[in-house]
């Protein structure tokens, strides 16, 4: 029944110099369904109701087109677009910087946006966390050379100071930073929102270093059915299979991720697995319901992964965990996420009712360390959104947290930790001329600590298309749980001591930027500047220096210091089909305690993410290369002065190549897709050697799993396929 009174719309869209357009975005302004052009320049969209609309698109390098048009029940409205070429660019649709939807260009606070084919250009994984490395200012820091975990650092400020939203739920908690970040695939990711500085004005306590918001597939654009199934040559295989089942107003999108790595090698030869074993389950579920006029109403999302790793000696399997005798890290997750999001009708959408609720559980061990955690989060979070002029908006909001966390540390000793956290935020933004200026304000209560604030200023300045200045100030605070966040208070054979009671860590923070187009005829360059400078009080800092047995926590008296410069170049050449990115971010990470200086371990000096793409209309191939320079890392003194190893690691870079053929000759009017792509990763076969101190003794004290700085893994071949059916 619902078929019966919907249209179709499907069309091509053309340059004025009669180039095909690929990637434009197109939108129905009045319903939010929206689609993206293929390298032939084409697109379609379903399942309109019909009615008049007002369709737009947008692509970067030409001027937004707009159409009025009208739909009728059964019909196909076709379409022929010429986009004119200009240097004016809106860009990508944000959330992230302001919580209510904006154009990159007009938010006052800087947003970074990745999609999955970025993250893609040269690399084949189901992991985000092995394709972060491609974002500005973004890294990914190994924390252990056994079994693989890892932690995203923005500006080279550590792992767990990074807040990771889900669809802007703050639902990733201090167990999740450890392996849950492992769990997401890009096959569920519709763009990634990255923000540098402290955020905490509207993502809560723990946004210390910044924001790294992903956003999922609207299951309204994605393929009624699709698969991607690829295998490497390290034997690792992966197999993701989704569909999209659309009844009248209902869309969903179910999406099924089966990943098994059961080979073992060694080639840096210290009697470890280089790369850990695993076998992993990921299904995620999205349904959305959309009001009459097709907007969203209620969105409902799911997510259940569960992952079996162990690494260590050959001879080291799940029969033998917790051995004495065979040394061997094998670690068991389990997670479930709930999120919900509605807006009540007839209220045009200025309120948004959303919840989370997730569950995770660790079973590990560690050689014979045992460490079992749990922790549950339950997020509830409205917000109002009131246009007060056309100038003036207002955003305020209301959150509650509650998490429980136990575990068999001492850290719960007591019992299970909870924590029960209410919230309340108010956000003002005015626009007078060319300048833009925002802000807020937030107030959150632990039981512990009492009434935290969190306050922040934005402002931001266009005086012309081709020119906008940002800067941002604002503070954080974040409560540490040591042996949820630092793996190396778990792994080896060292003790953990605390030397006094830990008090939250705290920062301020300011960031300021510039970005300018500079007209290329069709193909304009964008350059990016950014600077950055954050402060953190009573830092936690583990001292693996005070004594080679022990692991010594405590506050920082003193302070560290993040700080630093940016600089980003962009284009896309209209007429030839080559776009390109570089970035270069130079960094001074540093504690500072009684008149003592020092660098902070494991933060680069400078890191450099670079990436193309050409497209090879003629064979309908595309070819992908992206790459990642960085700096030297001070690593433990502790490593230097008794295992004579290097006190500062050298300054190395990465390279890899992705080749994707479209299969053009299949009928692309039944709205079927073929792909076929082969990549080459680490093409220089660059790696550091062994990342482990005394291998040949794993149960002595002196053993250590984390002088990590660079690639474990050599050169490695990716050969898989996709099918997509519209």
């Amino acid at each position: 029944m619902g078929q019966s009174n919907t249209g179709i719309i499907e069309g091509k869209i053309t340059s004025s110099e009669g180039e095909a357009v690929a990637g434009a975005n197109i939108a129905i302004q009045e319903n939010q369904k929206g689609t993206s052009s293929d390298n032939k320049g084409k697109f379609i969209i379903k399942n309109i109701p019909s009615g008049k609309y007002t369709l737009i698109v947008s692509a970067v390098g030409y001027a937004e087109y707009e159409k009025q048009i009208s739909i009728q029940s059964g019909q196909t409205a076709k379409l022929e677009i010429t986009l004119e070429t200009t240097t004016e660019e809106l860009g990508e649709v944000v959330v992230t910087g302001t919580m209510r939807k904006t154009f990159t260009r007009e938010s006052p606070v800087k947003v970074a946006v990745v999609t999955p084919k970025r993250l893609e250009q040269g690399k084949t994984s189901a992991n985000i966390m092995d394709l972060i490395d491609s974002v500005n200012g973004l890294s990914t820091q190994l924390n252990c050379g056994v079994c693989g975990t890892n932690a995203i650092r923005i500006n080279g400020v550590e792992g767990p100071n990074t807040a990771v939203l889900i669809d802007g739920m703050p639902i990733m908690g201090a167990l999740a930073s450890v392996y849950g970040l492992n769990g997401i695939s890009p096959s569920i990711i519709d763009q990634v929102e990255v923000i540098k500085g402290p955020q905490s004005t509207l993502y809560g306590t723990q946004a210390l270093g910044g924001v790294v918001n992903i956003i999922t597939k609207n299951p309204a654009n994605t393929p009624s059915f699709s698969s991607d199934i690829y295998t490497k040559s390290t034997r690792e295989g992966n197999i993701n299979l989704a569909a999209s089942p659309k009844v009248g107003r209902f869309k969903s999108f179910i999406s099924g991720n089966l990943g098994r790595m059961a080979h073992y090698f060694d080639n840096n030869d210290d009697g470890f697995n280089d790369m850990p074993k695993r076998s992993q389950v990921g299904i995620f579920g999205k349904g959305t319901l959309e009001g009459k006029n097709g907007e969203q109403r209620i969105n409902i999302a799911a997510k259940l992964y569960d992952e079996n790793r162990t690494g260590g000696t050959q001879d080291y399997s799940d029969a033998v965990r917790g051995s004495n005798q065979i040394y061997g890290e094998s670690i068991y997750t389990r997670r479930a996420e709930l999120m919900t999001d509605y807006h009540p009708a007839g209220l045009d959408q200025q309120l948004r009712i959303s919840g989370a609720l997730t569950y995770h559980d660790q079973d590990s061990y560690y050689g014979t360390e045992h460490y079992k955690a749990r922790q549950n989060i339950l997020y509830g979070q409205a917000t109002w959104n009131q246009k007060i002029t056309e100038s003036i908006q207002l955003l305020t909001g209301a959150t509650l947290r509650y998490q429980t966390y136990n575990d068999n540390t001492p850290a719960t000793s007591e019992g299970t930790n909870s924590r029960f956290i209410p919230g309340l935020f108010a956000q003002g933004e005015l626009s007078v001329g060319a300048a833009t200026f925002l802000g807020g304000f937030r107030v959150d209560h632990h039981t512990e600590h009492g009434f935290i604030t969190a306050p922040r200023l934005s402002v931001k300045y266009s005086p012309t298309n081709y020119t906008t200045a940002r800067i941002s100030g604002g503070t954080g605070f974040r409560v540490v749980n040591v042996f949820t966040e630092d793996h190396a208070a778990l792994t080896g054979s060292r003790e953990v001591v605390f030397r006094e009671d830990l008090h939250p860590e705290k920062s301020k923070s300011i960031t300021a930027s510039i970005e300018h187009i500079i007209p290329f005829g069709a193909n304009p360059l964008t350059i990016g500047l950014d600077g950055f400078y954050t402060r953190f009080s009573n830092k936690i800092i583990p001292d693996y220096d005070q004594d080679p047995n022990l692991i010594v926590y405590e506050n920082l008296d003193g302070y560290s210091v993040t700080q630093g410069v940016a600089i980003n170049l962009d284009q896309n050449f209209t007429y030839l089909p080559i776009s390109y990115d570089i970035s270069l971010t130079l960094m001074d990470v540093f504690t500072k305690e009684s008149d003592i200086r020092k660098a902070l371990t494991y933060a680069p000096d400078f890191t450099g993410s670079f990436g193309a793409t050409y497209q090879l209309n003629k064979w309908d191939m595309t070819l992908g290369y992206s790459g990642n320079l960085v700096g030297p890392k001070r690593m433990p003194d502790n490593y230097v002065e008794n295992f004579g190893r290097n006190r500062w690691s050298p300054t190395f870079s990465t390279h890899d190549l992705k080749l994707t053929k479209e299969f053009s000759n299949v009928n692309r009017s039944h709205g079927v897709g073929i792909e076929a792509y082969f990549s080459v990763e680490n093409i220089f076969n660059y790696t550091q050697g062994s990342p482990l101190v005394d291998a040949a003794t794993p149960f002595s004290s002196e053993f250590d799993t984390i002088y990590t700085w660079g690639p474990i893994v050599g050169r490695t071949f990716s050969l898989g396929a996709r099918l997509n059916l519209r």
